[in-house]
């Protein structure tokens, strides 16, 4: 195979190219994240702004949105990590007389736990989670020192939400085929529709996982129970094992400071909700919605908290989602016009229902 100079002079062009996005891409990381963040807000948000735009002016409905929104996310932070170094004492001194009483015991449980000297680590563990530990008031300092960075996060989603329909409509204009105008406005629009619609009922899920958890956690006198219910409602978004995964924590502390009946009880019923969940909750979502599976979520989700932290994770998941609608939107359009029967969802719509999809009004594709 004979390489002309042209071709090497392109192969060249690719890697320099590809070099220099790298370069930009690195040195303009914060930035994007920034943007990648203001876009997932606004298309979640979209519905309640398009609510309150009936009775108040459009930018005044989403400063109220954003507004209502973050003070509800730093609430729930700021009480899980208050709640969580208030009981961090009660917590040593209960898991230590645990460790001693485990150590104590006849049987092999005892044994085992002698063998792997249960009450030095313990303390160990103990110092650990007390230098880790944030309180109340380092959270509030903390959202006080990166205030200018969500004051400009706010503004972006002001812009998105605001000119990002005509930004995405001009991009869509570059292609000369109004049959492929009409083909990917209807595709983002309906995909970002299914998108969102799975990850507001994700979320939802999730809430109510956390207040049990945390409720139960509660009653049961278990030091940090707000802690625990942020836990495992952030670990419920991930399908299939997320439950039982995010309550670990509460069954360990269940078995050490309470006994071994409860945190069988517990154990089973976790094991009960994580199958309910499996097989009841998210096909249902992914029947009105979209199927988001098992592998896409946790690479997603590690991948991106180990290059990004949590907010990685988290805006990393939404793109994959609505990512995930579109290559679905895509495919069964392409069945539909090879002859294939349509989707459910779709054939319950009406032909226009891209023009009267909420995600228009924010940064979906006009229809």
């Amino acid at each position: 195979m004979r390489i002309t100079a042209r071709s090497a002079v392109a192969g060249v062009g690719v890697v320099v190219l590809a070099v220099v996005a790298q370069r930009v891409f690195v040195a303009a990381h914060r930035p994007l994240s920034w943007a990648v963040a203001a876009v997932v807000v606004a298309v979640l948000i979209d519905p309640a702004v398009d609510v309150l735009d009936r009775r108040i002016p459009r930018l005044a409905a989403v400063i109220v949105t954003l507004v209502v929104f973050a003070g509800a996310v730093f609430g729930v932070v700021y009480l899980a990590f208050d709640d969580l170094a208030d009981g961090v004492d009660r917590f040593g001194v209960a898991a230590q007389d645990a460790a001693e009483r485990l150590e104590d015991r006849d049987d092999n449980v005892g044994q085992l736990a002698r063998d792997v000297d249960a009450s030095r680590r313990i303390e160990l563990f103990v110092e650990a989670l007390e230098e880790r530990t944030t309180g109340g008031d380092e959270v509030l300092a903390s959202t006080a020192g990166t205030a200018p960075t969500y004051f400009l996060g706010g503004i972006l989603t002001l812009f998105i939400m605001s000119y990002g329909p005509r930004i995405a409509q001009s991009a869509v204009d570059q292609l000369r085929s109004p049959r492929q105008r009409r083909e990917v406005t209807t595709v983002v629009n309906r995909a970002l529709t299914r998108g969102r619609r799975a990850i507001l009922w994700t979320i939802a899920e999730a809430l109510v996982v956390g207040v049990v958890a945390g409720g139960v956690a509660s009653l049961l006198d278990v030091p940090a129970a707000a802690a625990l219910g942020l836990l495992a409602g952030v670990f419920a978004l991930l399908p299939h094992v997320g439950i039982v995964l995010g309550n670990l924590p509460l069954i360990l502390l269940l078995l050490a400071l309470r006994s071994d009946l409860a945190a069988i009880v517990a154990t089973v019923l976790i094991l009960g909700c994580q199958a309910v969940d499996s097989y009841v909750v998210r096909r249902r979502i992914a029947r009105r919605s979209v199927n988001v599976g098992l592998l896409v979520p946790w690479v997603v989700a590690l991948v991106g908290y180990a290059v990004y932290g949590v907010g990685g994770a988290g805006y990393g998941l939404a793109f994959a989602v609505f990512g995930l609608a579109a290559l679905d939107e895509m495919a069964s359009r392409s069945g539909s016009d090879a002859g294939a029967s349509p989707r459910p969802d779709e054939a319950a719509q009406p032909a226009d229902a891209a023009s009267d999809d909420p995600s228009s009004a924010a940064v979906g594709l006009p229809g």
